[in-house]
């Protein structure tokens, strides 16, 4: 599974520089070439909000995960 791209885009390339992995050409940020590691970076810095997930598997996953920590833990110590 690898982010798509809508024809909201407008090629400003943002994407394809904070993509950790730098699997997202700059000449054509359509194409995914490396492996993608669903960070997310790539949706979240789009100023169009042109990149998205289509995979129902992995977005039943986000959503499952937003909604149960919507609170920060305190971290603990055991001993």
């Amino acid at each position: 599974m690898k982010p798509l791209t809508s024809g909201d885009c407008d090629g400003c390339g943002i994407c394809a520089e904070v993509c950790p992995m730098g699997s997202i050409r700059r000449e054509d940020i359509r194409t995914v070439d490396g492996i993608c590691i669903k960070c997310g970076a790539c949706i979240k810095k789009c100023p169009k909000h042109a990149k998205y997930y289509e995979d129902e598997g992995y977005l039943y996953h986000k959503t499952e995960l937003e909604e149960q920590y919507t609170t920060r833990a305190e971290p603990e110590i055991f001993f």
